[in-house]
């Protein structure tokens, strides 16, 4: 991972900051920047030909040894990824905290301030909110599946970002930024840093390595049923702590129906149903998925509620017509949007999201017919076949 070249420098660095007659917090908050730095300097970095400038190590999900990798330097104060460019990059973190802004679409703004637009250039503006961030954030290193420092409907809203799956083994990537600052951080924070590496027993991610085998009765794989099961109980922890009213959001997206079904299940399980679906883009381009070799650059954020009441029995073919009444609705808004460049498949993302919706209302009491309940693997497959037939594929 890292060369003789890289790992002297990296360890004075470290010395440096742990020696350095400062107090903790200032210390820290160095590390901050020397957790930056260490993404930059390493042998997974490459040189991107397009945009003719380093790429940090973690910027996309490819870790195989690079064929154009690049060395970065500690001490120039141009380019990218330098030791100046973490530690700017910590400054300004402090300065946003003070005075938080986020962008805004110049659309809106010439719609909500008419008396702006002759002052508006490019696509969005950075606007003040006026709240800064005070210390009231609470940070702990516990299991989402025990929150037993938090009290039951203490919460109005939730928002969590779901492992997908057997994707990421986050831990394992987690190391390589551990082992590096247990060095400084070990007798300081002995609880948390005493181990040699991050704990990963009960990761809610499908590893097979760690739980190998099938599940002969279900046929499932045993990392399947495991990642499914913590999933479960985290979000049961979520919706213990969230008030009546409260709303729980995530978003997820893959490419695979196996940990969809897995997602959901646990969801609808934990006692919440989709209250309402919101395509956003997403912060990357997504490879081939389950509509054909197009791209999927749209994510999906699920807004969840508290089921307070049992779901009312249906039929699947009554489901299906009310799905496609709706997508039916929606059809010219998307329609609009494909005229400005959204791909088929990111239409059917959308469209899926809304139709996930009728089902998660009634989960449990679909029927195919007048004693068997319809799954979510089933759901699933079925909204995929309705909608492409919708769409005319």
């Amino acid at each position: 991972m890292f060369n003789p070249r890289q790992l002297i420098s990296l360890t004075l660095l470290l010395k440096a900051i742990y020696q350095e007659e400062q107090n903790w917090e200032v210390r820290e908050f160095i590390l901050g920047s020397f957790q930056q730095y260490l993404r930059n300097q390493n042998m997974f970095c490459f040189w991107d030909v397009g945009y003719d400038k380093l790429v940090p190590h973690m910027s996309n999900n490819n870790y195989h040894p690079k064929s154009n990798l690049v060395e970065n330097c500690v001490f120039p104060d141009l380019g990218r990824g330098n030791w100046q460019s973490c530690t700017d990059a910590m400054l300004t973190t402090v300065a946003w905290m003070m005075k938080p802004w986020e962008l805004v679409r110049n659309e809106r703004l010439s719609a909500t301030k008419p008396d702006l637009v002759h002052y508006l250039k490019g696509k969005s503006e950075k606007v003040s909110p006026g709240d800064p961030v005070l210390n009231s954030a609470v940070l702990a290193c516990t299991s989402s599946t025990e929150l037993t420092s938090e009290s039951n409907t203490s919460y109005d809203l939730v928002i969590t970002d779901p492992p997908f799956g057997g994707l990421l083994h986050y831990s394992e990537l987690a190391d390589f930024f551990y082992v590096w600052l247990r060095l400084a951080l070990k007798d300081k924070y002995p609880d948390y840093f005493s181990a040699e590496y991050t704990p990963k027993t009960l990761e809610a991610v499908a590893n097979r390595a760690r739980q190998p085998g099938k599940d002969k009765e279900s046929n499932k794989y045993n990392a399947d049923i495991f990642y499914q099961r913590l999933l479960t109980a985290s979000w049961k922890e979520a919706n213990r702590v969230l008030k009546p009213g409260g709303l729980l959001s995530f978003t997820f997206h893959h490419s695979e129906d196996a940990p969809w079904v897995s997602v959901l299940e646990s969801l609808f399980d934990a006692g919440f149903y989709l209250a309402a679906t919101y395509p956003i883009r997403s912060d990357e381009t997504k490879g081939t998925g389950e509509f054909g070799s197009k791209k999927i650059e749209y994510d999906i954020i699920h807004v969840c509620r508290k089921r307070d009441k049992e779901p009312k029995p249906i039929s699947w073919a009554k489901l299906r017509r009310q799905v496609l009444r709706d997508v039916r609705e929606l059809q010219n808004l998307l329609e609009h949007h494909q005229e400005e460049g959204l791909l088929e498949a990111d239409l059917q993302v959308i469209r899926r999201g809304k139709a996930l919706e009728y089902f998660s209302r009634h989960y449990g009491k679909v029927y195919k017919d007048q004693t068997t309940i319809i799954t979510v693997l089933e759901a699933l497959l079925g909204i995929n076949q309705l909608l492409d037939e919708e769409a005319g594929g």
